[in-house]
Order: structure tokens, then sequence, then C-alpha cells
């Protein structure tokens, strides 16, 4: 590792920081020291980094070997184009012919007094009706 200067202007030799230490436990959620060698929960060393290094390269698969594509021509393919009778179009004036449906009648009094009914349709609107008031 390299030296590095402080804002003061002082040197910290990187190498012999993490080399003093190495074995004091890490500030993580993994039980593991600086050199990263797993731990107990009464910090002694339960597997070594190196046998975990070990382990690791011993698991690795190495790679799938694939023979290589063929060299055929490229050729290009055109899109099919639709004809208008295979288009499904959906009518228009049938989809929007229907009257919207009801789906709640509510009777509200304003502040003044005056009540209307809210009306709210399948289709999301809502409209207000006046009522009169006949005496």
């Amino acid at each position: 590792m390299r030296n590095i200067k402080t804002a003061r202007g002082g040197l910290i030799d990187m190498s012999a920081l993490a080399n003093k230490h190495e074995t004091t436990r890490a500030v993580s959620n993994v039980p593991m020291n600086a050199r990263g060698d797993r731990l107990n929960t009464d910090g002694t060393v339960k597997v070594s980094a190196e046998d975990i290094a070990v382990a690791h390269h011993n698991n690795m698969e190495p790679p799938e070997q694939q023979a290589l594509s063929d060299t055929k021509p490229i050729t290009p393919t055109v899109p099919k184009q639709e004809t208008e009778s295979e288009i499904n179009v959906p009518d228009l004036e049938e989809q929007f012919s229907e009257e919207p449906e009801a789906i709640s009648r509510i009777t509200r009094t304003r502040k003044d007094g005056t009540k209307f009914v809210e009306i709210e349709y399948d289709d999301g609107s809502i409209e207000t009706l006046e009522i009169s008031e006949e005496e």
C-alpha cells in the first residue's frame, strides 16, 4: 500500500495500519475481522480467509465450452403486411353508443340547506341534480 498525507500534513502508512489491526473485528453485520477471517461469537477465528479462498476456488466451475456459430449469410426478413380484412378494429359507434349505468346515488345537503343528488356512473363520471323544495 502507499503512504497517505493527511489534511494537517502528517503521513499515514496504510499497510502498517492494516497489519496492526488485522485481527480486530470489522464493523459490519458479518462476523469477520479486517483480514477476512470468519469469527465465532466469542471473537475467535472460526474459518480463516485462506480457507475461504481455497474453498471458493475449488467450487468454481470452468466456463462452458461452446462451438463457434456457423458462418451462414444473413438474409433480411421482410415483415408480413396485414391487410385491412385481417386487422380487427372495434366498432367505435357500438362501443360508445351505450349510456353509462349509474353505480350509486347519494343525497347530500349543502351548508345553505339546499339538497342535491350525486350520481356516480360506471365510466367514472359524476352528475349532480338539484332537488327542488316543494312545499
